[in-house]
């Protein structure tokens, strides 16, 4: 013994004996402290000497009970095992065996001895140390002979992590099952390869034991709900996979160098005999250990462990997803022919998992699979490829269940399970998917999940409605909605689910059975189903997509049946009567069909236009889409279902064109006026589709926008418009376009813009056109608008009158001043007086010099109008007639269209007035509806803003004694509504806006008097309750405050009346020259207190 162990044995030797006789707290805590400062060698050297004390008391049966002391003796016998070595099997064993009186107890649950938790844990802490530092031999030679007493360990440590609630306790168990079956971190490799061969074998043969027991509860412990965070679950499912992967792994399997006579005879007999075959019901004894036959019972009893595991891929933490793809990785990579009933699950969770939101997590099991599929001999993975489409086939025939569920991540992780399969049996090519899809109706199921998953709610009553007649003319900008706003999915319910539906279309596009999917496809799409439109939109635009799917798929999208989808209600109409026409023998454009001659030249086909009288009634053409009678639809709801289509096959034309790029200059004619029409369709949403995919054509054409697109094919629009405002089948097409045109243009097609709106007038003469009303207004109202643009024609809103805020007693002082001067000049003589002969002479000679004076000027012509004025007053002329229309939005349309054309005019009094004058009388009678009646009062503001006083008269005895009786009446039903009501939804709430907003500017406009003025006040009164709305209440105080800059005294005198207070008002003091009297009234406080807020708030704001 060399000198420094002699130190050391002399400065242990009495903390050694102290805790001998009394294993004292703080004799234990000195002998740890001391050991713990020394090297490991030397600890190592008298590691006998140090641990004798601690084994006695340990295994001691006076400590039984003492729990404190044990505690103490165990860290400080873990200190010691932390540093040494252990050599010798029975120092390990009395270890052992001391210990199982702690910790085992046969009749508790789980057999965990009923002992503070801090104790176990330290146990565990202990044995861990016990068996990281023990020698190979000493190892090999446990897992031999003492198996029985490992399993105990085992299981009561396994046991504890499972039962007990401490975290560090439970965490520590499972250190201490690894370690006891030489799976810890620090007994095997970065491959979680046990190093050495015999240890490995002998501990394959322990866990082949125990194995079922050991797994069950590290799945109760992965898979427990109550789990104190992710450490927990990460380690049962780390120990599980070096426990599964050291057990099942194939390398262990036995293995035949040759197929014997003897194989052939016995695989023969399993197939005709009816003896059971299936292992598992055999007994243990049975079935020799880690025989054929024990691993592949083995691997059907393992499949349900794993089958267990895959919820955990939904597991909120990624490093449970993270640990659970490594057990997949490893039991698909090292047990792939052992366990093969497993295969399938760890299949579907890494194919789920390899699109995880987290990168390191999808790009683990995107590396996994693709380098198993693409490296692997093909003779290893052959089954797995029939087991592969087996599940591929499987999942997709119950996506339509998992989607019908409440659960987005159920959802999306069914989505992403077929997602992964495609992907999968898209590595390499090889035609595997074309495999899967073609066996055992794998397409057809292919293509109903996908429908299904792209299910579209088109029940909505939002998705039929047009836009307002009453909003403005827009400008339509290069930059659309970035959403299509009729695609609500009715089972997609997130925005992550809707992307993986369309990667999964991209990736069925770039398959190899792209134009076999696409086929089946679009023999399903007779039917005309929404949600194959926007598969098969998704699938024709993938990026790496073949162009011929998008070419086949713009083929089939501009037949003419079914891009022109009935998007009317059907309706009869009344066959027109010979005083509704011209001339019935010859004209009557229901009866126009198309007939298609065949044969003329080499099969060229002639269209021709018969029956053109009402002498030889033709039949109504074949029902498209569903339509009925006229062509419409039957109700709202195939309305609706029409209405989403046309959107899904316009934005597919976009989409295709931007896929296509320079391809698609061929489709360029066949499509634009299609997209135009869109543009200008009356449904918004078809506006935004035709906005969107008109954008996508101007890029892929290499234009910067929509305007430059049009612009770069004006000829060809502008002709196309002529050629189709002249069939009558077309009329509707051709105004859509020209509203769109307009749009884009400027001046420089005037001229053809001039000719087509002068075809247009004539046409809308026709009584049979009337159903096409709506598209001819909307042409004149765009028309308008856009020559106000191009002209800058704004609408004159000043008021002609100056006005200042009046003083009353500035007014009162002027008066007198003004009538003292008067009685001044009534006495002052500064006329001079002539004779009555000289006034005689003098008319007679200014009599003489008129006869000689004669007018020699000539009278100047006058200017022609400007072309766009004249063109106006003809649209006009033609509008006012539509002002009547029983259809309401035609109505409201033919105002706004009225009111526009008139700005146009105001530099222009002599025809502006006649015009005023013939639009008088349809627009008193119009008023009927609240949309009509707003769009009404605009014009009248607009008309009396240009003509002044020519309609003060008429306004004033036919208008505005109206407006004023709705006002009283209407005043009781808005008191008390507020901002819940659903009043504030209605029209009778948006007229009372509408009129208290315009009835100020009117009354300004029109000049009118004092009378008038009190019989609007005694109207508008009303709003200045407190209980009115509040919008009502602002509306009425901008009313005051307006007529109070016009008039201040008609609205003081007013105001003092309704008030009602005998409040007196004393005149200034530093007037003299009148004699003033005091007032007994003023404006200033109201004895109503629900209008007193509101008439301080006018007069404060008006001083302001």
């Amino acid at each position: 013994m060399n000198t420094v162990l002699k130190e050391i044995f002399t400065r242990m030797k009495p903390l050694c004996e102290a805790m001998m006789v009394t294993p004292s707290k703080e004799n234990v805590a000195g002998f740890a402290a001391v050991v713990g400062e020394l090297n490991n060698d030397h600890v190592q050297e008298m590691h006998q000497y140090l641990l004798y004390p601690l084994i006695t008391h340990f295994r001691s049966r006076g400590m039984q009970g003492k729990v404190e002391q044990q505690k103490n003796i165990v860290d400080a016998l873990t200190v010691v095992l932390e540093k040494v070595h252990i050599n010798n099997t029975d120092i390990c064993l009395k270890i052992l065996t001391g210990f199982m009186p702690l910790i085992f107890d046969k009749t508790r649950p789980g057999m965990i001895a009923d002992v503070p938790e801090e104790v176990k844990l330290s146990a565990m802490k202990c044995l861990t140390a016990l068996m990281l530092g023990i020698d190979q031999d000493v190892r090999i030679q446990l897992f031999k002979t003492q198996v029985p007493l490992l399993a105990q360990i085992i299981f009561v440590s396994v046991h504890i992590a499972k039962l007990e609630k401490l975290r560090s306790l439970r965490l520590a168990a499972i250190k201490n099952m690894t370690a006891f079956t030489a799976i810890h971190d620090k007994l095997t490799d970065s491959a979680y390869q046990i190093r050495d061969s015999n240890t490995e074998f002998v501990v394959v043969d322990m866990l082949s034991s125990i194995l079922p027991g050991v797994l069950s509860a590290l799945q109760d412990i992965a898979m427990d709900t109550h789990n104190p965070g992710h450490a927990v679950v990460v380690s049962a499912l780390n120990t599980s996979h070096r426990v599964i992967c050291i057990t099942m792994n194939d390398k262990l399997l036995p293995k035949k160098s040759s197929v014997t006579a003897k194989d052939f005879a016995d695989m023969i007999a399993e197939k005709t005999s009816c003896v059971d075959k299936d292992v598992s019901s055999k007994g243990l004894k049975d079935i020799v250990r880690r025989s054929p036959e024990w691993y592949t019972m083995a691997g059907e009893k393992l499949s349900l462990v794993v089958r267990s595991l895959v919820p955990l891929s939904a597991h909120e933490h990624v490093k449970v997803r993270k640990e659970l793809a490594v057990l997949c990785s490893r039991i698909l990579n090292e047990c792939n022919q052992s366990m093969q009933p497993s295969i399938p699950i760890v299949l579907d969770v890494l194919l789920s998992l390899s699109n995880d939101s987290y990168p390191h997590v999808a790009q683990y099991c995107s590396r996994v699979l693709k380098v198993y599929f693409t490296d692997s001999p093909k003779e290893k993975i052959v089954d797995t490829l029939d087991t592969l489409c087996e599940n591929f086939l499987n999942v997709v025939t119950n996506l339509p269940r998992v989607l019908n569920n409440i659960n987005s991540s159920r959802k999306l992780v069914g989505l992403d399970l077929v997602y992964g399969y495609i992907r999968v049996l898209s590595y390499g090519g090889g035609g595997r998917l074309t495999s899967a899809l073609t066996s055992r109706g794998g397409l057809p199921a292919l293509c109903d999940a996908l429908r299904h998953a792209a299910a579209l709610h088109t029940q909505r009553v939002s998705l039929a409605t047009r836009p307002p007649a009453d909003t403005h003319v827009t400008e339509l900008t290069s930059n659309p909605l970035p959403t299509s706003p009729w695609l609500e999915f009715r089972h997609l319910d997130n925005a992550a689910c809707v992307s993986r539906l369309r990667e999964i279309c991209q990736l069925v596009a770039e398959a190899d059975c792209a134009h076999l999917v696409l086929d089946h496809l679009l023999d399903l799409f007779q039917q005309r189903d929404c949600e194959l439109a926007y598969i098969i939109n998704c699938i024709g635009s993938a990026p790496k997509s073949s162009p011929t799917l998008a070419k086949r798929i713009l083929d089939i999208y501009l037949e003419e049946d079914l891009w022109y989808l009935p998007l009317e209600l059907d309706v009869e109409d009344p066959a027109l009567s010979q005083e509704e026409t011209l001339d019935v023998n010859v004209y009557n454009p229901r009866g126009w069909t198309k007939d298609s001659v065949p044969g003329l030249f080499e099969g060229a086909t002639e269209v021709r236009y018969t029956g053109i009288s009402y002498q030889q009634p033709r039949p109504p053409p074949p029902n498209v889409g569903g339509a009925v009678g006229g062509g419409g639809c039957r109700s709202p709801a195939q309305l609706q279902r029409h209405l989403v289509l046309s959107c899904l096959l316009t934005e597919g034309v976009g989409e295709m064109a931007a896929h296509l790029k320079e391809q698609f200059q061929p489709y360029l004619m066949k499509t634009l006026c299609l997209l135009l029409e869109r543009v200008g369709s009356r449904y918004e949403l078809l506006h935004i589709a035709g906005l969107q995919a008109s954008t996508c054509v101007s890029a892929a054409c290499g234009h910067a926008g929509t305007g430059e697109l049009i612009a770069a094919n004006g000829d060809y629009l502008t002709n196309q418009i002529t050629n189709k405002l002249k069939k009558v089948w077309n009329i509707q097409s051709a105004l859509e376009i020209l509203s769109v045109v307009m749009r884009y243009s400027d001046t420089a097609i005037l001229d053809y813009l001039y000719g087509i709106v002068d075809d247009v007038l004539v046409q809308s003469c026709d009584k049979y056109h009337e159903k096409d009303l709506y598209a001819y207004l909307q042409v004149f109202l765009t028309f308008i608008t856009y020559i106000r643009k191009w002209f800058h024609i704004e609408e004159e809103k000043t008021i002609s009158k100056e006005t200042e805020i009046p003083n009353v007693l500035k007014d009162v002082l002027e008066f007198a001043k003004n009538q003292k001067e008067v009685e001044e000049m009534l006495h002052k003589e500064d006329v001079d007086k002539k004779s009555a002969e000289e006034m005689y002479l003098e008319d007679v000679k200014n009599k003489e010099e008129n006869e000689m004076d004669y007018d020699d000027t000539v009278t100047k012509e006058a200017a022609p109008l400007p072309r766009h004025v004249t063109v106006t007053m003809s649209i006009l002329r033609r509008t006012i007639n539509f002002m009547t229309s029983p259809r309401r939005d035609e109505s409201v349309l033919a105002l706004r269209v009225v009111r526009s054309g008139l700005v146009v005019l105001q530099e222009h009094e002599e025809q502006l007035l006649p015009l005023v004058h013939a639009a008088w009388s349809p627009l008193n009678a119009t008023v009927t509806h609240p949309p009509v009646a707003m769009a009404a009062l605009d014009l009248l503001v607009t008309m009396a803003t240009l003509s002044k006083d020519f309609i003060r008269s008429r306004a004033s005895k036919d208008v505005l004694p109206h407006i004023y009786k709705y006002l009283k009446t209407s005043s009781s039903e808005s008191l008390l509504k507020d901002k819940g009501s659903a009043y504030r939804l209605s029209a009778a709430y948006r007229l009372q806006q509408a009129m208290l907003r315009a009835l100020p500017r009117l009354l300004l406009q029109l000049a009118v008097d004092e009378v008038e003025l009190q019989a609007a006040m005694d109207a508008a009164v009303l709003y200045l309750s407190k209980n009115q709305p509040q919008p009502l209440q602002e509306l009425s105080v901008n009313f005051f405050s307006e007529i109070l800059s016009y008039n201040y005294g008609a609205v003081w005198y007013f105001l003092r009346t309704f008030c009602g207070n005998e409040r007196v008002l004393t005149p200034p003091r530093d007037v003299t020259t009148l004699q003033l009297c005091d007032v007994i009234g003023t404006p200033y406080k109201c004895t109503h207190t629900d209008y007193d807020k509101n008439i301080k708030l006018l007069f404060k704001k008006h001083k302001c």
